[in-house]
């Protein structure tokens, strides 16, 4: 499981943006199996219309190619997912949308790896969390 803070690093050059794209390579090599909320979209969305070097037909082709890349992208219209989200937002003191990300992973006894430390440190005792800066690409796929 991805979350936007690591895809964010696809687009945007910044710190830990090789391990980011090292991940995004597995997954287009079908070396692994990314998957995520539907929700990824509209927060990679978001990022990229901030971004000021982004015009709009950037954007387009970012998203596209987050869409090319078939990562299993999950629903969350199912009443039990949404109510343990709920639940693990105010649990966790995290946002809904994090919430999601967590909720996830632990249904699909995954890893979630995230480039948020404060989600990182939040989420490590609920499910199983990998900090980005922490994270050797080349490992998943073993």
């Amino acid at each position: 499981m991805i979350d936007a803070s690591v895809v964010a690093k696809w687009y945007i050059t910044e710190a830990d943006s090789d391990k980011a794209t090292g991940i995004r390579d597995l997954q287009s090599a079908g070396k692994i199996i990314l998957s995520s909320p539907l929700i990824i979209i509209y927060e990679i969305g978001n990022v990229l219309t901030r971004h000021p070097s982004f015009t709009s037909d950037d954007s387009v082709s970012a998203c596209q190619s987050l869409l090319d890349l078939g990562i299993k992208l999950r629903s969350f219209a199912d009443p039990k997912l949404l109510g343990k989200s709920f639940e693990i937002s105010k649990q966790l003191r995290v946002t809904f949308y994090d919430a999601m990300y967590v909720v996830l992973t632990k249904e699909e006894d995954a890893a979630l790896i995230t480039a948020d430390k404060d989600l990182f440190i939040k989420a490590r005792h609920y499910c199983k969390t990998q900090l980005l800066s922490d994270t050797k690409p080349e490992r998943l796929s073993a």
